[in-house]
């Protein structure tokens, strides 16, 4: 070991003994990157192993030169080192070859990664059409050729499944997802190469049709439509959809001049919501009315917010009289007013079918409900004639297929401490019908907890009998449209009659509404309805008054 005390010696073995310790860190580097590599991205981690395995296995060559050099100096060992640092640089030039090598390949594989992330960003990942931000994308090079040359006309169609979410509820989700995908394909062989197909989500999807004008872009949908209303077959399952459309030109564009992308989508979405109204598999153009009418709606929905945090709504109770043995209170339905701040008293008429439109109608029924089961409950603790007659709240068709309804109802009836019997639940014959089957779940529930269902409107729908024995209601209302000509047209008097017989024939409670006239009192009497209400007997009354009535004993019948 006296060759270190040697000058040139002692420098060789630094320089060797600190190569060998950055040989060392690489390696060490290397085997705990391919870890984490394998840990995190398995796929990464198949296309390098090889390469790393390469890689480690020259730096283990190197290492051992090294070493056997490193032993020659501190041994005083006589090699000839031209013949060992000839291996190490070709060791040397095969390393950065396949770190080069190495370097490449694993761009290469970032590179493609990046691809396809930004694939993902633009496309839907289950149809494989633009998304939004491609669609978005696409209409602002669209405007721009339009600002430039007025005649790169274009138009936007928005396109939406009606039935969608009964083919999800009924056949499951991989059925709606083959749909989806089947549709996109049938709208993308509809149009041509140039246009755009997106699906912005659900069952949603718009087309960018390019140098078209407006009466070619009607044929274009004619043609989309001929499409979509061919039969579905998914796994054996053969059914139709039914689908709305809506258009929006550019010529809406160049009127306001600055409209963004995401406004002409959502102009051609007003168009499709109108044409929903118009029944199955219409489309409509986008007009400027629609807009104004979608601002008038969006402020309504705004005031009717603010209108149920500032108790600007309250109940009236229209009393119900018993028939038979004689006239007397049977119990109270409880209807919704809104005094609006600048409007005055809104009629029921204009903001309830609003309310249903922008989904409100939820939140309004869970107010009446809860103001109409908490006056009851103070009500039946004033007065003991109130423990013999009900309390009648009309709930929305949307509540059928809610799923936490009757969670609703029993959690209200608890915490007041409502009899069950004492409520009576009223649903619309169609709200029944549109979902049968959910509609029977709530109301089987709705029975298990004692709660009195209604059938209200009946004979405006469907009027189904087989709807009838299938869900366990307890009342009737015959709509006022049958009372309207009961003392003059034969035929109404003999639907009317029908209908009571039907409910006694099935164990139920007719309620007649509408009764306006003291002549209609009368052929109801003697046709055997159980229950009647309308303005001859009494009006909407407020709560003080309606109590008063609670407490007669005895109803006198008005004065003609």
């Amino acid at each position: 070991m006296h060759a270190l005390k040697e000058t040139s010696n002692i420098i060789l073995f630094v320089e060797i003994a600190l190569g060998l310790l950055i040989l060392i860190a690489s390696a060490a580097c290397y085997r705990a990157l391919i870890r984490h590599i394998r840990r995190n991205e398995e796929e990464l981690y198949r296309f390098t192993k090889t390469t790393f395995t390469i890689l480690i296995s020259f730096i283990c060559a190197f290492m051992v030169s090294y070493s056997l050099v490193l032993f020659s100096v501190i041994f005083d060992q006589h090699f000839n080192f031209n013949s060992l640092f000839g291996p190490i640089l070709f060791f040397g030039s095969v390393y950065v070859l396949a770190t080069a090598y190495f370097n490449i390949g694993l761009f290469k594989k970032l590179l493609a990664s990046n691809v396809e992330l930004k694939k993902q960003a633009l496309h839907d990942y289950m149809t494989g059409l633009p998304n939004r931000r491609f669609l978005i994308r696409k209409i602002n090079q669209a405007l721009a050729k339009k600002r430039k040359d007025p005649k790169n006309c274009f138009a936007i169609a928005f396109i939406d499944i009606l039935n969608f979410k009964r083919v999800n509820d009924s056949f499951g989700h991989i059925v709606g997802d083959e749909v989806l995908i089947q549709t996109s394909k049938r709208i993308a062989s509809a149009v041509r190469k140039f246009d755009t197909v997106g699906r912005l989500g659900g069952d949603d999807f718009v087309i960018l049709i390019e140098n078209v004008t407006p009466r070619e872009t009607i044929w274009f949908m004619k043609r989309i439509r001929e499409k979509l209303i061919q039969p579905y077959s998914i796994e054996g399952i053969e059914f139709k959809l039914d689908v709305s459309y809506g258009i929006c030109t550019d010529k809406h564009e160049k009127q306001s001049g600055n409209d963004q992308p995401a406004d002409l989508i959502n102009k051609a979405n007003m168009a499709m919501r109108c044409s929903k109204k118009h029944g199955k598999n219409h489309f409509s153009v986008f007009v400027e009315s629609m807009f104004n009418k979608a601002q008038d709606v969006l402020k309504f929905e705004n005031d009717f917010k603010h209108g149920l945090l500032n108790n600007e709504f309250h109940l009236v109770f229209q009393p119900q009289y018993k028939l038979h043995p004689e006239l007397s209170v049977s119990g109270f339905e409880a209807l919704v007013r809104w005094n609006h701040p600048e409007r005055g008293l809104i009629s029921p008429a204009e903001f309830i079918p609003i309310a249903e439109e922008t989904g409100l109608i939820l939140k309004l029924d869970r107010y009446v409900l809860d103001n109409a089961c908490r006056i009851w409950s103070e009500w039946l603790r004033k007065n003991p004639l109130c423990s013999e007659q009900h309390i009648s709240v009309n709930i929305s068709a949307s509540h059928v297929t809610d799923s936490s309804f009757v969670r609703l109802v029993k959690a209200t009836t608890t915490r007041y401490g409502l009899p069950g019997d004492s409520l009576v639940i009223e649903l619309t014959e169609s709200a029944i019908v549109a979902d049968p089957n959910s509609a029977s779940q709530k109301l089987n529930a709705l029975q298990d907890l004692n709660i009195k269902c209604a059938i209200d409107d009946f004979g405006t729908g469907y009027s189904s009998l087989a709807y009838l024995t299938r869900f366990p209601t307890d009342i009737l209302k015959i709509d006022r449209s049958f009372i309207d000509g009961i003392e003059s047209s034969t035929s109404a008097k003999q639907i009317v009659k029908s209908v009571i017989d039907l409910a006694h024939g099935m164990n139920m409670i007719a309620i007649a509404e509408g009764v306006e006239l003291y002549s209609q009192l009368k052929i109801l009497e003697e046709l055997k309805c159980d229950i009647v209400q309308g303005f001859f007997l009494a009006r909407p009354l407020s709560e003080e008054d309606a109590f008063a009535v609670s407490k007669e004993t005895k109803t006198k019948i008005p004065s003609q």
